[in-house]
């Protein structure tokens, strides 16, 4: 019988920089990002069921400059939750920096839930 190994932990996506919408004015460390087509390496910060595209890692000293972590094939994200989502949902935001899970009409497999309590690690494909 072959042996089972659980990694139980993140797998970090691709980290580039971006800037904040200009009317995103107090980006901080976990906000959920979504795509802005504004202007040129812009995101905009996640509200109720958009679907996210990174998570912010860093935040310069004005605020001027995001360092995002995008949600790309192959990594694992451990992503804070609310509501009762399920392995194998979609997610979406449910706020600025929590997630909540969906049946469709997001982006990435919940994969494990309550490994770190309250937080749910997500596949992306």
């Amino acid at each position: 019988m072959a042996n089972r190994t659980i990694s139980g932990g993140p797998i970090a996506g691709t980290v580039t920089t971006f800037v904040p919408g200009s009317s995103w004015t107090d980006p901080a460390v976990g906000d959920l990002v979504k795509q802005s087509t504004s202007d040129n390496y812009e995101v905009a910060e996640c509200t109720d069921t958009d679907v996210p595209i990174g998570i912010v890692r860093q935040v310069s000293d004005d605020s001027s400059v995001l360092t995002v972590e995008l949600f790309r094939s192959g990594s694992v994200a451990r992503l804070a939750y609310t509501g009762t989502p399920t392995r194998g949902q979609q997610i979406q935001a449910s706020a600025a920096a929590t997630v909540k899970g969906v049946a469709s009409g997001g982006t990435g497999k919940v994969v494990g839930k309550d490994l770190v309590s309250g937080y749910v690690d997500v596949l992306f494909l």
